[in-house]
């Protein structure tokens, strides 16, 4: 004899997901997902930052034994003042064994190979000065045999130019302000939507990101200060200064250098070029930039 099944109601399912449970699931799926990824990021470059201050400690302390070693002077490759009273150079004769030899291919008042006097004794390794949130490697060659970084992805931070003719200008621990900027994630210069001398001390944070290092996405730059402290600053003015303005460590207060034993209004934009130096003795100016 024939029975007949009831039917099942329209929607209903014996087992498994109907389309529209699916569809809700995937839809809190993805939610989720867009939750817990921007987190995830955050979270990677916090440690990033962390690691990045570990490196600059690190080379305060290269720092500190090399001023000790050195009349309390910071490292500083040969400097030419007749042929270039100002100015820097950057990444030269990273093959020569001994930058200050007669005929070495470094270059007077070069920047990078000021900093390497840290690696060549064994002060640093080289990859202390490739910061975790680039995509940097650090050289790995014979480094008591090299004089230089053989390039910019091997360094993320810029140095303090000390190629200055501004009177009282010198990089000596004796004689820096605490709040003077040694170090920092790198320089980003003018140069692909980057302008360090575009945004004002009291810009917005949108228009100072112009003026923040590129390391960490324009969200600031870690910083190394002659006192031995390192901060994150979400602003490229944080050097010598007070509580409201100060000076930003990516230029030069002025294309020439000021009067001795003036402490100017640290407040301007500032100028950036090759040829130009620091302008007076608690002046940043934090090279290479990343458009090198």
């Amino acid at each position: 004899m024939f029975v007949a099944r009831p039917k099942r109601p329209v929607g209903c399912s014996s087992g498994g997901f109907s389309l529209i449970e699916l569809l809700v699931l995937l839809a809190i799926l993805a939610i989720l997902v867009s939750i817990l990824i921007p987190v995830l990021l955050r979270s990677r470059e916090t440690d990033r930052r962390v690691r990045c201050v570990d490196n600059l400690r690190a080379v305060q302390q290269a720092l500190s034994a090399y001023a000790s070693a050195n009349g309390k002077n910071l490292p500083r490759v040969t400097y030419e003042p007749s042929r270039a009273a100002t100015g820097y150079v950057a990444y030269t004769g990273a093959d020569s064994p001994d930058p200050f030899a007669r005929g070495s291919q470094v270059r007077p008042n070069d920047v990078t190979a000021s900093l390497w006097l840290l690696v060549r004794p064994g002060l640093v390794t080289p990859g202390r000065f490739v910061c975790p949130s680039t995509g940097g490697r650090a050289d790995a060659g014979p480094v008591a045999q090299q004089s230089n970084f053989t390039g910019a992805k091997s360094l993320s931070y810029s140095y303090a130019s000390p190629f200055s003719a501004a009177p009282g200008y010198r990089l000596n621990t004796d004689l820096l302000k605490p709040d003077f900027a040694v170090l920092a994630d790198k320089n980003p210069g003018t140069a692909g939507g980057d302008d360090v001398t575009a945004p004002a001390f009291d810009a917005g944070p949108f228009a100072l990101a112009r003026g923040n290092s590129n390391n960490h996405g324009r969200a600031g730059q870690n910083v190394l200060y002659a006192d031995g402290h390192v901060q994150f600053q979400s602003t490229p003015y944080c050097g010598v200064g007070n509580a409201l303005v100060r000076d930003n460590i990516y230029t030069a207060l002025s294309p020439s250098p000021l009067p001795e034993g003036q402490d100017p209004p640290v407040a301007g934009r500032g100028v950036l070029a090759r040829d130009l130096g620091p302008a007076w003795a608690g002046d940043s100016l934090l090279v290479p930039t990343d458009d090198e």
